[in-house]
């Protein structure tokens, strides 16, 4: 992964303190049952009514966990999502020394945290016995994620009604910074940011950015999820997509970032995922058959925007 340089981090300190000053309430879109799902359109909307407010998945990791009554317990560790859906299906938290024995990692579904009332942390209700059920030796943390007997695990111990589909989870900070090639096997990228979408607990849109041959450099581009496949081993991301298409996306400027959650910019965008994106992104199909697209039944997110900072991950 390329260093970013002093200069970069303080042009653009900022931004993310834009992004996240922002929020707004916006309806899903329902698409007709059984309509075959857009190549470019998003399945990452929240229930109609909620608040939708994006914050990265690298100020997420390492956020403070409190209990109801305000105490600090611990923090974000790690995020396992499913790549199929975008759900940000657990988080695994790190308790503070003396709440738990022996060095481990505990898996909670992000449905049991919530923020905290001054947004700078996030409040959990401990349920010990299923936390001691769902704990993993931090040692052990890098090859258990992958395990789908793991995933099943803790889906059975929470009562989670949807499966994890251990062979499209992954944890986010193995995505932050990964490679993405196409599918010759070049790298033409990164992933930069995942964007989540905190009332819908999903990832909105990863930010990719490409290399310099293949695009403006201190640019970056959304996709959702789907349209990434996962390479043989999980060491890559693949993108199938052309060049001389990924050259004529249109992208946002740096100052686009701070209406990231504006209604009328959001509608925009959406009419871009919905009606662009597809003719720029070749559409995967899964072992189920299922495209590998996102469904068009929410709003999409931005199609680029500037890089953005990423101090907060050193």
């Amino acid at each position: 992964m390329r260093d970013i340089n002093f200069s970069k981090r303080l042009r653009l300190a900022l931004l993310p303190a834009l992004a996240a000053s922002v929020s707004l309430s916006a309806a899903a879109q329902t698409a007709a049952p059984g309509k075959t799902a857009n190549p470019g359109a998003s399945a990452n909307s929240a229930t109609p009514g909620t608040a939708y407010r994006a914050l990265r998945a690298s100020a997420l990791i390492g956020k403070e966990v409190r209990n109801p009554q305000g105490t600090n317990i611990g923090k974000i560790n790690d995020l396992i999502v499913d790549m199929t859906t975008g759900d940000v299906r657990y988080a695994m938290l790190e308790f503070d020394p003396g709440i738990f024995q022996g060095e481990r990692l505990f898996a909670v579904p992000t449905s049991e945290l919530r923020m905290a009332a001054d947004r700078d942390g996030l409040v959990y209700n401990m349920t010990r016995d299923k936390l001691e059920r769902s704990a993993v030796n931090r040692a052990d943390w890098n090859r258990t994620w992958s395990d789908p007997s793991y995933l099943a695990n803790l889906d059975k111990t929470w009562g989670v009604v949807q499966p994890s589909r251990g062979a499209r989870a992954h944890r986010v900070s193995d995505l932050l910074g990964k490679d993405v090639n196409n599918r010759q096997g070049s790298k033409i990228g990164e992933i930069e940011e995942l964007m989540i979408d905190m009332a819908a607990r999903k990832v909105h849109y990863a930010l990719l950015e490409f290399d310099p041959s293949w695009a403006a450099p201190e640019k970056f581009y959304a996709f959702p999820l789907r349209a990434f496949n996962l390479a043989a081993g999980r060491d890559d991301l693949v993108l199938d997509v052309d060049k001389s298409k990924i050259q004529a996306m249109k992208a946002f400027p740096a100052e686009r970032f701070g209406t990231v959650n504006d209604p009328a910019w959001v509608a925009d965008v959406d009419r871009y995922f919905v009606t662009v994106l597809p003719t720029l992104v070749v559409a995967r199909t899964g072992p189920s058959g299922q495209a590998l697209a996102q469904s068009s039944e929410s709003r999409a997110p931005t199609p680029g925007t500037a890089r953005a900072p990423r101090a907060d991950r050193n």
